[in-house]
């Protein structure tokens, strides 16, 4: 296997780790800060803000300042805010190590999924791109699993441990083989993306999978604490670990899936699902239906990043095809960041994550309406 691919799977369970370190012991950390479910989900959504915030400029960093070096910017960033909070037990400390962390995810998830793009074998982009971010998923559950076994030798190692693990993976972004970035001005400027449709419509998709993928990753352990009632969201981290199991699983499948089933059958039918599970989330509060559908939730959120990446990628050369993903990805992760503070306020204003899964079947439907009209009209997508 090309080692580009292997650092981009290594990378992605690296971001995997990193991006859901704090969910598994948010009621210990919420004791530690002694903050209430809305000031807990800043803390969560401070790594979310920037890493949304850096995916159109690290496309485009990713496309002039080239991979290699992109990736150890990356790295470095993530080390350095993981390392941050650890310095001190205040909420000030956690949210500017993760704002710091997040520069850093933003980055280095462009520029993997570009270094993809351009070394995987066969025109399989997507596929790969898949595979990474099944890897992503896996990641989280590993953090899962370790993070409260880690947290009783002290809450410092929640944050140093991923810190140490992005060393490693400083050492190998020199072994790339990669060609030079490009000097040249870029074949489709900024404007030219902003303005496409099929981007929109692509980002609005990725924003309904992956933020609720997150949010459900985020929140299931509290969720299904709240229709449980006798037991904490900690005991109930499992539940946790198992959405991000099944979203990792879906995105290795979803792949796959896409040598066999075109990419925007792939897209839509996962939309027109999430919509009906999302209603399921609010009307029915069940333990055993809730978490039926979280999984079912984390499967159709996953299943179509493959398809939704590889339509973007071939909708741009390789000189602006990092600016056009950062592009798609933004609006994403807008959605991952958006999603998490309005099921944190939900839940403290209303008592209930009923009232998230409700906006989110509507903006399903909207979004499945104008995907519809908007890529089947435009087959050279």
């Amino acid at each position: 296997m090309h080692r580009e691919i292997v650092f981009a799977l290594l990378n992605g369970l690296n971001l995997g780790i990193i991006i859901m370190n704090l969910p598994p012991v948010l009621s210990e950390l919420m004791e530690l800060y002694g903050v209430s479910y809305t000031q807990i989900s800043v803390l969560l959504s401070a790594l979310l803000w920037p890493h949304a915030a850096m995916q159109l400029p690290a496309g485009m960093i990713t496309d002039r300042l080239g991979i290699r070096r992109t990736q150890l910017l990356s790295l470095a960033c993530m080390a350095l805010g993981n390392a941050l909070p650890a310095v001190s037990p205040v909420l000030g400390w956690g949210v500017g190590g993760r704002m710091i962390t997040g520069l850093g995810t933003g980055m280095g998830w462009l520029a993997t999924l570009k270094l993809l793009a351009v070394s995987a074998p066969g025109g399989r982009a997507g596929a790969y791109q898949a595979f990474f971010a099944g890897c992503f998923s896996l990641g989280s559950i590993l953090a899962y699993l370790g993070m409260p076994v880690i947290i009783r030798a002290g809450w410092h190692w929640v944050f140093l441990t991923p810190a140490l693990l992005c060393l490693p993976l400083l050492a190998l972004v020199p072994t790339l083989r990669l060609a030079p970035p490009s000097s040249a001005r870029p074949s489709l400027p900024l404007r030219r993306i902003v303005g496409m449709q099929s981007a929109w419509i692509l980002g609005l998709y990725h924003a309904l999978s992956y933020g609720s993928m997150l949010s459900l990753g985020n929140w299931v352990p509290s969720l299904l604490a709240e229709v449980s009632r006798d037991r904490t969201a900690t005991q109930l981290a499992w539940g946790g670990a198992l959405v991000m199991l099944v979203s990792g699983v879906s995105r290795l499948s979803g792949g796959l899936l896409i040598f066999r089933v075109p990419p925007r059958a792939v897209a839509h039918g996962s939309i027109l699902a999430l919509c009906l599970l999302f209603v399921g989330l609010t009307l029915i509060p069940v333990p055993g239906v809730v978490l039926s559908l979280a999984l079912l939730g984390a499967w159709f959120g996953s299943i179509n990043f493959g398809a939704l990446f590889q339509l973007a990628s071939r909708s741009a050369t390789a000189d602006s095809l990092g600016t056009l993903l950062g592009f798609v990805n933004l609006l994403g992760n807008l959605g991952a960041v958006a999603f998490t503070l309005m099921f944190g306020w939900s839940k403290d204003a209303l008592g209930s994550f009923a009232g998230g899964f409700a906006v989110l079947a509507v903006l399903a439907v909207v979004a499945l309406g104008a995907g519809v009209r908007v890529l089947e009209a435009r087959r050279s997508v």
